[in-house]
């Protein structure tokens, strides 16, 4: 993908939002400057914004965009939903939520819809590491899910993937499954209990696992909750001492649980192997959520790129990440300063001589 192009890109999705016009162009030069910089400290975007004014003046634009209130995270969600949706395509929607912390200041819940080598981040809420949102973990994941859910085409499956620190709640599933119609597919606890459904007896999950064996069957989980009807999977990889205790609503391979792990992926990629994001010190959770709303839309660019490049067959850059590729192309392209990202200026007005004869 060439330069101008990208800059096409950037400014075709920016004005789909509901943004007015200026704050658009404020994102956009936003985006580019990460992209640029392969940073999101705001000096380092202020630098590579240098084609656009002096370093002060783009440093205080950038600290104006992420204190404006008028930049409604909430509704922006919604259109980067439908905006990453309709360039996908999905047959089947696998949408994972964890929690990442940036250094001790902040912990940030993230709703991220699954892709191959990673995870696009589409609904998110920031908050203080000593401040957890008063309504609880159950209530905080149904919020987001609920911002962007209306955005899904219809009919199309969707399974949400959680690790066992979120996973292991009845409540949430409860939510999710029944009172929603998404899929789950949650590693939970070990010592969470089965009950068969043909014998009444009840096994710890962790005493089913066999090494180097699935063990997969329908029945009740939870009891101290009332038990929830759900299939039980336990899966233990040859040379390993644990296994994976999964719940799901439908029976599944438990290899698909696998594609979990690339939020924590996209998580290192936002962070110390490509923006940054843990030395930003945005540290107000509400400038935090724009930050992010430009990291993730810069993240998905990221990744369209290293998508559309051969992977590497042999050597060194055989073992980079699709991420890696995007962002190592994308740098050859303008570092440091985004001038080749911007279009040529236009040409002058023709001069018009007029003979008089």
């Amino acid at each position: 993908m060439k330069a101008p192009l990208l800059y096409d890109v950037v400014s075709t999705i920016v004005n789909q939002t509901s943004l007015e016009i200026r704050l658009r162009r404020v994102l956009r030069d936003f985006t580019l400057g990460v992209l640029a910089s392969g940073s999101c400290l705001l000096e380092d975007v202020a630098h590579a914004l240098k084609p656009r004014g002096n370093l002060s003046a783009q440093y205080r634009r950038l600290q104006r965009f992420l204190a404006n209130p008028h930049v409604d995270v909430r509704q922006l969600q919604r259109e980067w939903t439908t905006i990453v949706l309709s360039t996908l395509k999905p047959l089947q929607l696998y949408l994972l939520v964890d929690e990442t912390a940036l250094s001790t200041h902040l912990k940030v819940m993230v709703l991220g819809i699954w892709i191959p080598g990673g995870c696009i981040p589409i609904a998110w809420r920031s908050y203080h590491s000593t401040d957890y949102p008063p309504e609880g973990q159950v209530a905080l994941i149904i919020d987001l899910l609920d911002r962007v859910r209306h955005c899904f085409p219809i009919p199309l499956p969707i399974t949400l993937m959680a690790d066992r620190g979120i996973g292991t709640s009845p409540d949430l599933i409860r939510a999710v499954e029944q009172e929603r119609g998404i899929d789950i597919l949650f590693r939970v606890q070990q010592t969470c209990r089965f009950r068969h459904w043909h014998t009444d007896d009840t096994v710890a999950l962790k005493e089913l696992a066999q090494e180097g064996q699935v063990w997969q069957h329908a029945g009740d989980v939870f009891k101290k909750a009332g038990w929830l009807p759900l299939i039980a999977t336990v899966a233990q990889a040859p040379g390993y001492d644990t296994s994976w205790c999964l719940v799901s609503t439908t029976a599944v391979d438990p290899a698909l649980y696998g594609q979990r792990f690339q939020q924590e992926v996209s998580f290192r990629d936002l962070k110390s192997d490509g923006f940054q994001w843990h030395r930003s010190h945005v540290w107000l959770p509400a400038h935090a959520d724009r930050l992010l709303l430009v990291l993730a839309l810069t993240y998905a660019l990221v990744m369209r790129v290293g998508q559309a490049l051969p992977a590497p067959k042999r050597g060194r850059l055989s073992r980079h990440s699709i991420f890696r590729r995007g962002l190592d192309a994308i740098r050859d392209l303008c570092r440091p300063t985004i001038a080749p990202f911007l279009p040529p200026p236009p040409l002058p007005p023709p001069r018009i001589t007029c003979v008089v004869q």
